[in-house]
């Protein structure tokens, strides 16, 4: 199967969102992309120092949408062009996705957000005053969907404490924080975007992911991986500060028998991020100690994510999957045998004079 990369260049608008195309030019000499789950994707790009779109691009002014040209014509990348090197003979060019530019909004200094829904409470207000500060470089997003995390029955909200606040975080920290606190007591796949294509929308969601049958088998769809187990992580006993009903400081400890006897003590101390959302537990201290129990199931099972490269001409990015989804595997080779359902954490690619690597990154899914 054929493949090339088509790249436009744009400049800003009042809103600093993308406006008049610049240029468009398929002989990039190397390219690269990445997006991710709650993290910042980039890009680079690479031109001759002759070349004519060299001097239309200027560092955090000019937009760039990547489409691949294959089968089906898809926009893999859209963002903002940060910065550039341009000492050798070639001028490479570093490029922002969308929802890396919510590290460059800072959230407010003693602002208190007590006994809060995260999403309606919490993320709404800052989302709002991050796009509507004078001067936001985050103007031309749109707001989308804002959902509150709930409780493992799928409706007690999660909410902050009554001394919640935030001081001088960058907001793309903060939003990975609350959908933190919101995977805390629950399976749901808390997450937050600005989406890849336009209308380029922010979105907090309660979860996301849906299962897609696409099969990532080694030999098939796949023709390498780089897996590292991640036993390194591994604990099977926690220790957290609790607070008593007088105020005063306890100590929670949560640990698996059975796990301690196949391989031994594995000791580690932690940090509740959220108690409220969890059902059944009548008092604060029965939710701490629930909420340390979640965490130590979170911290024996391995999460080493899985970098799948993918066969050219099988599965093409996101063409019936997206990140977040879940996808079935099988990778069996020697002593490695990672099979099941697992979840898409990002995507990656480089092209160029060698043709198409792509990349898809998956891990496990929290249970």
């Amino acid at each position: 199967m054929s493949v090339e990369y088509c790249v436009e260049i744009f400049d800003s608008d009042a809103s600093w969102g993308p406006n008049v195309k610049l240029a468009e030019f398929y002989d990039a000499r190397n390219l690269g992309w990445s997006r991710y789950d709650r993290l910042a994707g980039k890009a680079f790009l690479t031109l001759p120092q002759t070349s004519p779109y060299v001097s239309l691009i200027q560092g955090l002014k000019t937009h760039m949408r990547v489409t691949r040209v294959a089968a089906s014509n898809t926009e893999v990348f859209n963002g903002l062009i940060v910065d550039f090197d341009s000492t050798g003979d070639d001028v490479v060019f570093d490029v922002l996705d969308y929802t890396g530019l919510l590290g460059s909004s800072r959230c407010g200094y003693k602002t208190m957000y007590a006994t809060a829904n995260l999403g309606s409470g919490v993320v709404s207000p800052e989302w709002l005053l991050a796009k509507n500060s004078t001067g936001s470089r985050l103007g031309f997003i749109t707001t989308g969907t804002i959902a509150d995390p709930v409780g493992s029955d799928g409706s007690t909200p999660i909410k902050t404490n009554a001394t919640f606040g935030v001081m001088d975080q960058m907001r793309l920290q903060l939003m990975y924080d609350l959908s933190e606190m919101g995977r805390a007591n629950t399976t749901n796949h808390v997450t937050y975007e600005v989406t890849r294509t336009y209308p380029f929308t922010f979105n907090f969601w309660g979860t996301r992911g849906s299962a897609s049958a696409l099969p990532l088998v080694l030999g098939g769809t796949v023709s390498d991986y780089r897996y590292l187990p991640g036993w390194s992580r591994y604990k099977n006993d926690v220790a957290t500060v609790g607070t008593t009903v007088g105020g005063g400081a306890t100590e929670i400890i949560k640990n698996d028998a059975a796990a301690i006897t196949a391989l031994g003590l594995w000791q580690d101390v932690g940090t509740i991020k959220t108690v409220m959302g969890i059902n059944g537990a009548a008092t604060e201290t029965d939710q701490q100690v629930a909420a340390t129990g979640r965490m130590l199931i979170r911290l024996m099972q391995t999460h080493s994510a899985v970098a799948l490269r993918l066969v050219l001409g099988g599965i093409e990015p996101f063409i019936g999957w997206d990140i977040n989804d879940t996808m079935p595997v099988e990778v069996v080779n020697g002593i490695d045998s990672l099979t099941g359902v697992m979840r898409v954490l990002g995507a990656r690619c480089i092209y160029d004079e060698g043709g198409e690597q792509l990349d898809v990154i998956v891990g496990p899914v929290v249970v």
